[in-house]
């Protein structure tokens, strides 16, 4: 059986693209934007997804 080996990259890439793209769609729809929030959850997303990226690129040896 072959196993499939996820290409971290285009994955972290792709997440952060899709939040870009959440939150243009949030501007546009509803608005505003809750500035002191963002200041929150930007850096503990950009944490969550470093610490994905580091377990996706773990060897499995």
């Amino acid at each position: 059986m072959r196993t499939y080996k996820p290409d971290v990259v285009s994955l972290i890439f792709g997440v952060l693209i899709t939040g870009i793209a959440l939150l243009a769609l949030w501007l546009t729809y509803v608005g505003g934007v809750d500035w002191q929030l963002l200041k929150i959850a930007a850096p503990l997303s950009l944490v969550v997804l470093g610490v994905a990226g580091l377990a996706l690129s773990r060897n499995r040896d």
